[in-house]
C-alpha cells in the first residue's frame, strides 16, 4: 500500500513539472495571476514538508485539512477553465473569481500572521554550542489562544 501511495504521489509530482515546464516554455507564465498561484502552491508544498518534519500526519488534523483544502481551492480557476471550453457546460465566473479571491486573501491572512510574529527570536543552542537563530511565531504557537476565565485571576500582593 505504502509503495503504491508513493508511486501516485511521485506520477502527480511529475504531472505538475510537466504541467509548470509546459506552462513556461509557452509564455503562460507571463500572467500574474498564474504566478501567484504557483507561488501559493509552492507555499503549501512548504507547509507539508513542514508538518513531515514536524511529525504530524500529512492527511488527518486541523492543519493537515487546511492544507489540502486550500489546495482544492487553488485548483478551482483552473477547474472552471476546462469547462469554460467551447463545447463543455459553463461554470459562471463568479466561482472562478471567488476561488482566487478566498485563497488570496487566505494567503494574505497566513502571511500577516506570520510577519506579526517573525520579529520575535528565541536564540537556542545546539549540540555543539553554537548559537541557532529560531524564529518563533507566536500566533502559530499552540499556547496560544483565547482561554475561557470566569473570573480575573488573583492579585500579585
Amino acid at each position: 500500500m505504502r509503495r503504491a501511495l508513493s508511486l501516485v504521489v511521485a506520477a502527480l509530482a511529475v504531472f505538475h513539472v510537466w504541467l509548470f515546464a509546459g506552462q513556461l516554455w509557452n509564455g503562460a507564465l507571463s500572467d500574474p495571476t498564474l504566478i501567484f498561484r504557483w507561488l501559493i502552491a509552492a507555499g503549501l508544498i512548504g507547509g507539508l514538508v513542514i508538518l513531515r518534519r514536524q511529525g504530524e500526519s500529512l492527511t488527518f488534523g486541523r492543519k493537515a485539512v487546511a492544507i489540502w483544502v486550500l489546495a482544492a481551492l487553488l485548483h478551482g480557476p483552473a477547474f472552471a477553465a476546462r469547462f469554460d471550453a467551447p463545447g463543455n457546460a459553463p461554470v459562471p465566473e463568479v466561482v472562478a473569481t471567488l476561488t482566487q479571491v478566498v485563497v488570496g486573501l487566505i494567503g494574505l491572512v497566513g502571511l500577516g500572521l506570520l510577519l506579526a510574529g517573525a520579529g520575535t527570536r528565541r536564540p537556542a543552542f545546539a549540540a555543539h554550542g553554537r548559537p541557532v537563530i529560531r524564529v518563533y511565531v507566536p500566533a502559530l504557537s499552540p499556547s496560544v489562544g483565547l482561554a475561557f476565565a470566569p473570573r480575573p485571576p488573583p492579585s500579585q500582593r
